[in-house]
């Protein structure tokens, strides 16, 4: 699967390490050190992933430009999905990054292990069969999480990141189920592709008096309906 990533962030380093690590996961990476810049590139070509830092400089002498660049897709590419990058381990940030609509964040510095599960995370929601719904529930379940977790003050710095980081997976076995289901789905798809083909392969190569021939004839009348 060919996978674009555009990765936001207006430290030099940071682009070239997520750069470098993007590419080696075999995905193609593209690199902005500004909103605008990102904006740009986001106009003239078609992402998947936009990875971007929370607090870098947007328009307006805003500092957190990140919210800014998920506002902006949104409003314009509602197709690429967003993991936010931020510095603070809090859960209020996160809560607001959902909120606007993206589909996970990460917290700084980055864990790239972390970093490669949630990219596969994503890239494996959006090649379920009904993948726009799958993400928005993850999204919602993700945020409902948070929210309870907000609820719960005075909890220790180390615990929130802890709480923070194994979120996603949980919400993973919700899904858990429904990948065995699509799974076999597709099985039986393919079988069932594969058996119409082999069908009209022989239905005009089976003798008539072939006891074979009836049911040849149905499966190829069948596959000819889906078209």
């Amino acid at each position: 699967m060919d996978v674009r990533i555009l990765i936001a962030d207006d430290e030099i380093p940071i682009l070239e390490l997520l750069s470098e690590f993007i590419t080696k996961l075999g995905y193609q990476a593209d690199t902005a050190q500004d909103v605008e810049s990102a904006i740009e590139l986001l106009k003239s070509g078609t992402f998947d992933i936009v990875l971007t830092d929370k607090n870098m400089p947007g328009p307006k002498g805003s500092l957190e430009g990140g919210m800014a660049l998920l506002r902006w897709l949104k409003e314009n590419a509602a197709r690429t999905e967003v993991i936010m990058m931020t510095g603070y381990a809090t859960i209020e940030t996160a809560v607001e990054a959902m909120k606007l609509g993206a589909f996970d964040y990460i917290m700084k510095p980055i864990p790239l292990d972390e970093l490669k599960q949630k990219l596969e995370r994503l890239i494996q929601y959006r090649a379920f069969i009904n993948s726009e719904n799958t993400l928005e529930i993850y999204r919602t379940l993700h945020q409902q999480m948070l929210v309870l977790l907000e609820n719960r003050k005075g909890l220790p710095e180390d615990q929130v990141r802890s709480m923070l980081k194994n979120l996603g997976s949980r919400i993973d076995n919700v899904f858990g189920l429904q990948r065995q289901y699509e799974a076999i789905v597709q099985h039986q798809t393919e079988a069932l592709e594969r058996i119409e083909a082999l069908a009209e392969v022989l239905k005009d190569g089976l003798p008539s008096d072939s006891p074979y021939q009836e049911v040849v004839v149905k499966i190829s009348e069948e596959a000819q309906k889906r078209v």
